[in-house]
């Protein structure tokens, strides 16, 4: 029997095999993806050599064109696994704009390794094979392909659906899924906003199937217009198939082809066509996701097909005569699909601006003018108002009007889970907490996978003091949208409002290296070395946080303040920043108001903006009450007091929150 050598990393307490593909820590599996996994090889077999993001991008994804972030993304999964941080690296080292260097010490050493027995397929005996001379891959395929056929006797055929092209095949293990943009085929490119339209309503129906992990529209939109190849895109999403396809509507006429590739061997597992009247879209959209679903609640349950509207009815049958009841108007759902568009941030692949959300706004009111009876409007509008609320409009305007949108919306169909987790968004702000509560869980409960959700539940969470749920909550937010501004910068904050400073900064750490020219990273890396009385670094944080959002004016002043009295002096010149002439408290950030007061020991001016604020009823104070930089208030009764009126639990974390120093 024939041998072969294979080399082994060791560093710390981790063993790395290549060949094997697979990492142990204290001789347990470590869970990679396999773009991580090839990542990690490469820096770990060049050790202590700085390897440029060019030479890391073409050696990975060789003859493809693929952004830093994916790079960024794997890199920040093996931190994670190995337990390292960018600030502090013990195994890899960020070198900025360059790259990065694997740090630790390695020890490199080769095994004997027996070359294993395949099966024959003609006579279904084992016979002696040299592995070595096939590809890894072709050998597993090959083994894999003969164990099956000698169990069997023949390929197995797997039917999707009785109008399906039929895999052949035993079918990959299918937890999580990504549903790319679809391409719109009419040439029209004013008619984008409709392919976009329906792959979010895809995305959202297939968000109700509880037991799979369904990619947000904010992350698989970056996908627009790319021609990257899918098993890099499945790679970056961290999914296990994508669902791709294309669109036309040809007057009032809608034609949908769909496939479901796996991501580990492009392999297509489904496709199918469908065509309805304009009319008909919710039963259009309601089929699609079902023949998904039968496939992947096979793979995953092993349970019959199920429907997904609602959970309403089971029989296919009955479900499409209530669906045909519910026929939506053309004019109606064309107006909703451009008001999503531009509320949503699409065009921008950003943030919607002020402007972007009054123009959805106008085409959510003109698609309740046409039909008054459509609720995904009126929670269209919902969202509108709450986004516009303390920006281009006042609290006190703004969520009365969402407020009373959304209970429209619900009381025209319950089962819709935007309009509850706009009226939970609305009573979270109003300090309704039993409302908003109630209104995130069933939001939650009819779809599982909504990101929004899982954000908005965490800063409820918060607000009670319940940090280490909201963590969990706003992990589970990031996890369904990787690539989201808010979703990522959300569980930094958390997890600095729960004392984790560590995991906050690599986390603002990670969404630095994503969108590495937005100051919002840096904005709260300094409250980080606030708390860990790094001054100096807390300092050129802030800084450069003015420097990225282009506040030239703001970054001399502030700069000429901290050189004149140190820290001290440059806090004093924020809060200026903080207070224009002739401004209303709604116009404020009062909790960014109420921190740098604390932080510079102003108990008094800082107590003041609390009160304030709970008199106002100023929203997002309710999750910064956590704020480390309060530490020291918390034992006075005036804020005993505050907490209470505000109907918030009074119990709170304690601390002795770090002082600052002139000069440093």
């Amino acid at each position: 029997m024939s041998e072969a050598r294979r080399v082994v990393y060791e560093f710390g307490r981790f063993v790395l095999a290549p060949a094997e593909k697979r990492l142990l820590r204290d001789g347990k599996v470590v869970s990679l993806t396999p773009k991580a996994f090839d990542t990690l090889v490469l820096l770990v077999g060049n050790q202590g050599r700085l390897i440029e993001k060019d030479e890391l991008l073409k050696t990975l994804w060789p003859h493809r064109v693929v952004e830093e972030v994916a790079l960024a993304h794997n890199v920040s999964q093996l931190r994670k696994a190995l337990g390292d941080t960018a600030e502090a690296p013990r195994f890899i080292e960020t070198v900025p704009k360059r790259g990065y260097r694997f740090v630790a010490a390695v020890q490199e050493r080769y095994e004997q390794q027996e070359a294993p027995l395949a099966v024959g397929v003609e006579s279904g005996k084992p016979v002696s094979t040299v592995w070595h001379y096939l590809p890894s891959r072709a050998a597993v395929v090959a083994a894999f392909a003969a164990v099956l056929l000698l169990a069997s006797g023949t390929a197995a055929y797997f039917y999707l659906s009785p109008t399906a092209e039929p895999v052949e095949g035993v079918p990959p293990a299918i937890h999580s899924l990504a549903v790319l943009p679809f391409e719109n085929l009419s040439g029209d490119k004013e008619q984008q906003y409709f392919a976009d339209g329906m792959t979010d309503e895809l995305i959202t129906e297939l968000g109700t199937i509880g037991s799979l992990r369904v990619v947000s529209r904010t992350s698989a939109m970056r996908y627009k217009g790319t021609h990257k190849p899918l098993r890099d895109i499945a790679d970056e999403l961290q999914v296990d198939a994508v669902v791709e396809g294309t669109i036309l509507r040809s007057g009032h006429r809608v034609r949908i082809n769909a496939q479901l590739i796996a991501a580990t061997s492009d392999r297509h597992l489904w496709a199918q066509s469908y065509e309805r009247d304009l009319r008909d879209v919710l039963a259009l959209q309601d089929h699609v996701s079902r023949d998904i679903a039968a496939i992947i609640g096979v793979k995953l349950t092993l349970q019959q097909r199920a429907v997904l509207s609602g959970g309403r009815a089971i029989d296919p049958e009955a479900h499409d005569d209530y669906l045909r009841g519910r026929a939506v108007n053309p004019e109606a759902h064309d107006d909703y699909l451009r008001g999503r568009y531009w509320s949503s941030g699409i065009p921008t692949e950003r943030f919607a601006s002020g402007d972007d959300l009054r123009r959805g706004l106008d085409y959510f009111r003109k698609a309740i003018a046409i039909d008054p009876d459509y609720a995904p409007a009126y929670a269209g509008v919902a969202d509108a108002y709450r986004s516009l609320a303390g920006g281009s409009l006042t609290f006190k305007e703004a969520l009365p009007k969402a407020r009373a949108a959304a209970v429209k919306a619900l009381q025209l169909d319950p089962s819709l889970a935007e309009a509850h987790q706009a009226l939970a968004g609305v009573n979270l702000y109003l300090g309704d907490w039993p409302g908003a509560e109630r209104e995130f869980r069933q939001a939650l409960a009819l779809n599982p996978n909504y990101a929004l959700a899982h954000e908005g539940y965490a800063a409820y969470l918060a607000s009670m003091g319940k940090l280490d749920e909201a963590v969990k909550q706003d992990e589970r937010a990031v996890d369904l949208d990787p690539f989201s501004i808010d979703a990522n910068a959300n569980l930094g904050i958390t997890l600095y409002l729960a004392r984790r400073y560590d995991d906050a900064m690599r986390q603002f750490q990670r969404g630095l290296e994503m969108h590495p020219n937005l100051g919002l990273w840096n904005f709260f890396m300094a409250y980080v070395f606030e708390q860990k009385k790094r001054f100096a670094e807390a300092y050129a944080q802030y800084h450069r946080s003015l420097v990225l959002n282009r506040q030239t004016l703001r970054a001399e002043a502030a700069e000429r303040a901290y050189k004149r009295s140190g820290y001290t002096g440059a806090l004093q010149q924020m809060i200026q920043f903080l207070l224009p002439p002739n401004s209303s408290d709604e116009e404020l950030n009062i909790p960014l108001i109420v921190h740098r007061y604390a932080m510079l020991g102003d108990d008094a001016h800082a107590m003041l903006w609390l009160e304030r604020a709970a008199q106002e009823r100023q929203p997002k104070m309710s999750w910064w009450l956590n704020d480390p930089a309060l530490d020291r208030l918390r034992a006075s009764p005036r804020f005993g007091d505050l907490v209470r009126r505000m109907g918030l639990p009074t119990a709170g974390r304690s601390g002795k929150r770090p002082m600052p120093e002139s000069g440093r």
